[in-house]
């Protein structure tokens, strides 16, 4: 019988599948930290970018679907890629637990680097616009509107759990930047400036940034039709037997 024992020293296949030697050294040494909760910074950080990845990942695949005309891959990419940024966002709770003052201290190494200069996000950036691109000539090409297609979804189920797909993304993405205010306004304030110049004033703003503005126009349009369209419905409460009590 052969041992599965490893050799002392020798990595486990598990190790030399996750490639934890090079994962593990990325993060300082206890004493070459400002304070004890870079730690937790300097991880979710590093975390934020792996997490950032799948996700470009995910888009990807779901960008490539679409190209091809596979709307329900889409979709299913789509959803896959949402659950992803849900956990990108969730893991920022554990930010919660640096102190403000130990933040002020870690700041000053990052001199004026910000979350707007992570790759990773800038990558998501660049697949969500282009799969807007993809969906409007998915669109032109079928001679059908983003208002039909809402307003007969039945009849076009695809393409309007394609669009839904979509705006949960979007959404999701809104989410994650409030989460991150969130976190950056109980770190240094609702009237600071972040380390790359920009007030935190501006940043409150770009959480209303939309990658897909006209998913959300649609249903103010939807509204406007619905007021046209629509008769009011008189709702007629039903006389009990035994009349009034």
């Amino acid at each position: 019988m052969h041992s599965t024992v490893q050799p002392t020293g020798t990595p486990s296949a598990y190790e030399r599948y996750v490639r934890t030697d090079e994962l593990l050294s990325l993060q300082p040494v206890a004493e070459e930290l400002v304070d004890p909760d870079e730690m937790i910074f300097l991880i979710v950080q590093q975390s934020s970018e792996l997490w950032l990845k799948l996700l470009t990942h995910g888009l990807d695949a779901a960008l490539q679907a679409a190209e091809a005309d596979s709307i329900i891959a889409a979709v299913r990419h789509l959803a896959r890629s949402r659950s992803y940024l849900t956990g990108l966002t969730q893991q920022l709770d554990v930010l919660d637990q640096i102190s403000p003052w130990a933040y002020q201290k870690m700041r000053r190494g990052l001199e004026d680097g910000s979350g707007f200069s992570s790759p990773g996000w800038s990558d998501v950036r660049s697949r969500a616009r282009s799969l807007g691109q993809v969906f409007e000539a998915i669109l032109s090409t079928r001679g059908i509107t983003l208002e039909q297609v809402y307003l007969s979804h039945l009849g076009n189920e695809e393409l309007f759990q394609l669009a839904e797909g979509l705006l949960n993304l979007d959404n999701e993405c809104m989410l994650w930047r409030l989460r991150h205010l969130k976190v950056i306004e109980r770190l240094v304030g609702i009237d600071a400036v972040g380390t790359a110049g920009t007030p935190i004033a501006v940043l409150a703003k770009l959480t209303q940034h939309r990658f897909y503005p006209w998913l959300w126009q649609v249903r103010s349009t939807l509204t406007k039709v619905a007021d046209e369209q629509l008769p009011l419905r008189n709702i007629v409460t039903p006389v009990r037997a035994g009349g009034d009590r």
